[in-house]
């Protein structure tokens, strides 16, 4: 079998390094937001989300961003603390617990640019109609690929939870959950 090349590269190397590039841009802006803006970048895209208008619950929100229930619940605790965020019980049922974005959490929103998301748009703008509808074809098989092949962390209790919106912290628990 014939392998493919890109630039002498084999592609499958080639795209492993391309992804890690990618991944390491992401990194380096997160970094940079919580540097200048004391936020992270879990924490901003729970921000955009809430600012859409849509109604949500904390369950609805994790599932939208893909994060686990507990990660999602620390992200909207940092966010409430910060008074960026507020709960709010449903009038209708008094168990649902509804997120509302606050005006300090809009404020914030105007006031950070999104840097990485304009990156991505200029250079995937870049691309011809039919060229960014197969990457972006392509990307979410490789995602939904490597998400169904990834060890399920609810079988292995020693697998520590991913703490996604923690960059520095300031403690360390190297207890397992």
């Amino acid at each position: 079998m014939q392998q493919v090349t890109h630039s002498g590269q084999n592609i499958n190397i080639a795209s492993f390094n391309a992804l890690r590039r990618i991944t390491r841009a992401l990194d380096v802006h997160s970094r940079m937001l919580y540097r200048k803006w004391n936020i992270t970048s879990p924490q901003m895209l729970a921000l955009h989300k809430l600012a859409s208008g849509n109604p949500f619950t904390l369950s609805s929100l994790a599932e939208c961003l893909n994060l686990s229930m507990s990660t999602m619940n620390g992200i909207v605790d940092r966010l409430e603390s910060r008074a960026l965020v507020r709960r709010t019980r449903s009038t209708l049922d008094q168990r649902k617990v509804n997120l509302d974005i606050t005006d300090a959490g809009r404020d914030l929103l105007d006031s950070v640019p999104e840097l990485m998301r304009n990156l991505y748009s200029q250079a995937f703008n870049r691309f011809s109609p039919h060229e960014q509808e197969l990457l972006g074809e392509l990307l979410v098989k490789l995602a939904d690929t490597i998400a169904s092949a990834a060890p399920d962390p609810a079988a292995n209790q020693k697998i520590m939870p991913a703490y996604d919106d923690l960059i520095n912290p300031t403690e360390k628990d190297f207890t397992f959950h």
